[in-house]
């Protein structure tokens, strides 16, 4: 094992280990199933709630895998169900019956994997079943969009505490958008690049762009955020004339930047890039219908239809995984956020909505990260 990266493992796992988990006596009673990237900055995240829950299951993003860290979780713990696998509750429900039967469940989702599900969870387990953690904005969305639940969900996706990784994600999209087109000779400087979406990750990419000789322009379908991108001196443009003019687009909506038709208009031999997973960013489902496919590189794709041609980077998933994500220790803030949201649920009543982590937790999170890695 890389003697370095096992000191940053224990460091880590140090700060997690503060007194609020440490003085919950209650921890190991509570049963945890988690959605996780499989990269070396969910190490010591996933050991921590191995340590003080009982962590009954893992389920990789398959598209997040990083085979180099494999071996640093539990192989016997991890279930390989696809979000389209987890739609069907008896597929999941098969894993959850060695639960110990006086715990009670908590589950912590990444991009709306249990949103399908999540009601008919809790008619299955009623009590047991305390809630769920929804960390993405995505994910968030697409709980959102579900209605009503009967159990409370809390959410990160819009804490403060994920501001600086978002922020660093957005950089490290572009970094690796950059060396996988500087591999095939291409260079950002006077590019037309556009960015869809103006969240704090399309920020992030935006203010990586600023320095690199680009043309950027900027589209989000919420005119008050258009607002806000236009007052800090980026050109807004409609959606469409970003897909038929851009030789480089960053798709950063978590809500299918680009569907069905939408692939017809792209600028013939345009690169798109996305943050997040493709089924959350684009329509790849339309896409393989309709076009032909040509893997040109370890990373990128070419589609064609009729003389039709652009190159999609790292099959449209989050490109920054494939350089290890890129949010630094900002990434350690939200991942004990999560951790304390448990112990949050676990001794709280709430309501049955989605909600947010009080500022108290956050504030001594803070306070903590400060003393440690500062």
């Amino acid at each position: 094992m890389n003697f370095i990266i096992n000191q940053k493992i224990k460091e880590k796992e140090r700060f997690f280990s503060d007194k609020y988990i440490k003085n919950f006596s209650d921890s190991k009673k509570i049963s945890i199933v988690a959605v996780t990237h499989l990269i070396e900055s969910s190490i010591a995240y996933i050991k921590t709630l191995d340590k003080y829950f009982l962590l009954e299951f893992i389920i990789p993003k398959p598209n997040s895998i990083n085979k180099d860290f494999i071996n640093f979780y539990p192989k016997e713990k991890m279930l390989s169900l696809t979000r389209e696998k987890l739609n069907y509750l008896d597929t999941f429900l098969k894993n959850l019956t060695k639960i110990t039967k006086e715990n009670k469940l908590i589950l912590i989702d990444i991009g709306g994997y249990f949103s399908f599900i999540a009601n008919d969870i809790k008619k299955v387990f009623g009590d047991k079943f305390i809630g769920i953690i929804e960390d993405t904005e995505n994910g968030y969305q697409k709980y959102k969009s579900r209605g009503d639940f009967d159990f409370p969900i809390i959410t990160v996706a819009r804490s403060p505490l994920k501001n600086n990784e978002d922020h660093l994600v957005g950089q490290s999209v572009v970094f690796s958008t950059e060396a996988l087109l500087r591999e095939q000779g291409i260079f950002l400087n006077n590019k037309k690049v556009g960015v869809i979406g103006f969240g704090k990750i399309g920020n992030g990419i935006l203010s990586s762009l600023k320095d690199k000789g680009c043309d950027i322009s900027v589209y989000d379908k919420n005119s008050t955020t258009l607002i806000t991108a236009y007052s800090k001196g980026y050109k807004i443009l409609n959606k469409n004339k970003i897909v038929k003019g851009s030789d480089l687009i960053f798709c950063a909506t978590g809500n299918l930047a680009f569907k069905g038709d939408d692939f017809r208009y792209l600028k013939n031999g345009a690169f798109i890039v996305s943050v997040t997973s493709s089924d959350d960013e684009l329509d790849t489902r339309w896409l393989e219908k309709n076009y032909t496919k040509e893997k040109i590189a370890s990373h990128i794709t070419k589609y064609d239809h009729n003389g039709h041609h652009f190159y999609l980077l790292n099959k449209g998933n989050a490109i920054n995984f494939i350089h290890g994500g890129g949010a630094g220790d900002f990434i350690q803030l939200v991942q004990k956020e999560i951790i304390d949201g448990v112990i949050y649920m676990a001794t709280n009543k709430l309501e049955n909505k989605i909600q947010e982590t009080p500022d108290a937790i956050r504030e001594k999170i803070s306070n903590l990260w400060l003393k440690h890695f500062l």
